[in-house]
């Protein structure tokens, strides 16, 4: 089993997704992961899809009213216990209740403190409330067009929120790494803008207008059962593959303007909706044979649900997407836990005597759940 985070305890205190999608992977890497969760839980569990579910798998729960007299003691007891710490506040907010790094590096000097946020910690947009749609727009990622017609268009996966996560992870792994060699821990400041700005600039700085980086025989394109196709026929040697494969069907797709690569893109227009026809008279699983008989880059536009029957039959959620010595990982078998439902197994790991425990309930630091 490859877990090389075993042993390593994560506090996360971050609700929704940026935070959690970060502590997922460290899960996936072997970690123990405990999320401290407020009265009424992560705002995540509330929300009407499969969002909290998906990416709180194997996780404890530990449920604290940060606001209650006597939390900010009880924390700092209990974060001298853990390796690493992921918050997901507002800027200032982890200050006010006595858990930012400054704080907890009290109980444990060498903690590896993670805050991220949408903007950062500090700057003039710190204090900015936003959504992954508008830390995507201000980190570039939405000014170029994501296909050949028609204006930019917002994406359907989150993608500065799960960059952020990612990103935010890599540098844990990264401090952690740092610190079985120097001892010294760390505090870690992930922006979800500059992830997605990070994303965005690996095309260079082109300006937003171009369409340099758009390819009229690379999109999607409707079916005539009503599916969706995505296909990426960019390489001459592919292209021509594909016009052969179709036979007469393709003697239009032929033309001289459509020779190479930079003659499709000159003549992209007249291309796309010429592609755009051809399409619509075929069913989806008809394209698929052909793709497959021929060894061509066209691929039918899948939900989740249908992306993971194909991928890991069975299986609840998907795995960590790297595979090790040619194994692929294992995902959480636990599903995503009740609210607080770990809180007296963590509780009394500290070490707590019963009236003390009876004590912080009676404050509201340990609601009832």
């Amino acid at each position: 089993m490859f877990a090389p985070l075993a042993g390593v305890r994560v506090l996360e205190l971050a609700p929704f997704l940026p935070g959690p999608f970060a502590g997922a992977q460290l899960l996936a890497l072997g970690a123990e992961v405990v999320k401290l969760e407020p009265p009424g839980g992560d705002p995540g569990r509330h929300l009407p899809d499969g969002l909290f579910a998906m990416n709180n798998r194997g996780k404890k729960s530990l449920c604290l009213d940060l606001k209650a007299p006597g939390a900010t003691q009880l924390v700092q007891r209990l974060v001298a216990g853990f390796d690493v710490v992921l918050e997901g506040f507002r800027p200032g907010v982890a200050k006010r209740l006595s858990v930012d790094y400054d704080s907890l590096r009290q109980a444990r000097p060498d903690i590896i403190y993670c805050s991220l946020s949408g903007f950062g910690q500090d700057g003039t947009r710190a204090q900015l409330p936003g959504h992954d749609l508008t830390y995507l727009a201000a980190g570039g990622a939405l000014a170029r067009a994501g296909h050949w017609q028609g204006p930019p268009r917002r994406l359907g996966v989150p993608v500065a929120d799960t960059a952020g996560g990612l990103f935010a992870a890599l540098a844990v792994v990264s401090a952690l790494l740092r610190r079985q060699t120097g001892g010294a821990g760390a505090y870690l400041d992930a922006s979800l803008t500059d992830a997605a700005l990070s994303l965005a600039a690996c095309r260079g700085l082109a300006a937003p207008e171009s369409r340099q980086h758009l390819h009229p025989a690379n999109d999607l394109f409707h079916c005539r059962d009503g599916g969706v196709i995505a296909v990426g026929l960019l390489e001459d040697h592919f292209f021509e593959a594909f016009v052969a494969a179709l036979g007469a069907a393709g003697t239009a797709l032929r033309h001289p303007d459509f020779a190479n690569m930079a003659s499709r893109q000159r003549n992209g227009d007249a291309l796309h909706s010429l592609l755009d026809r051809l399409m619509a008279t075929r069913d989806v699983a008809e394209w698929e044979a052909l793709a497959a008989a021929h060894k061509l880059p066209l691929a039918k536009v899948l939900n989740v649900s249908e992306a993971l029957a194909v991928q890991d039959p069975g299986v609840p959620a998907p795995a960590f997407p790297v595979r090790v010595d040619h194994q692929r990982l294992s995902a959480p078998l636990q599903s995503a836990p009740v609210l607080g439902a770990d809180s007296a197994q963590i509780l009394s790991g500290l070490g707590l005597d019963q009236s003390t425990l009876m004590a912080l309930h009676q404050a509201g630091v340990v609601p009832s759940t």
